[in-house]
């Protein structure tokens, strides 16, 4: 889904919910797991990528719902205008990730565990 259609950004206090809830009604064609991009209508800042692990319908109208902090960290403001994107998760995915842990101690296990946690999944 590519679209320049708009769309009020809706920010919210991360408690229980997860970090972005859309509503099925205003956007059909999205289904739980996909990846959404949300970006300023100018692109003066990089795009957000979240993926869509809850639907609720009883959002306002046109509008998207993020978590609050994880909007200002994208420089991206309540009722402000967003346009909306699935996006290809195959466009979106990390070749490489190098992690370093300092003044830590991490046995093999743990790195085992930390690989597998984070090979094939999408994290906040």
């Amino acid at each position: 889904m590519k679209t320049n259609k708009t769309y009020k950004l809706n920010t919210f206090i991360y408690g229980c919910k997860p970090l972005l809830v859309v509503n099925p009604k205003i956007f059909p064609q999205v289904n739980l797991g996909d990846i959404i991009e949300i970006a300023h209508p100018t692109d003066e800042y990089s795009p957000l990528l979240l993926q869509v692990k809850s639907l609720k319908e009883d959002l306002q109208k046109e509008t998207i719902s993020v978590d609050q902090t994880v909007a200002q960290a994208f420089k991206l403001r309540a009722y402000q205008d967003v346009i909306v994107n699935i996006v290809d998760p195959k466009d979106v995915t990390l070749d490489l990730v190098e992690l370093t842990f300092k003044d830590q101690y991490i046995g093999r296990g743990d790195m085992w565990r930390l690989k597998k946690s984070l090979v094939g999944h999408v994290h906040h």
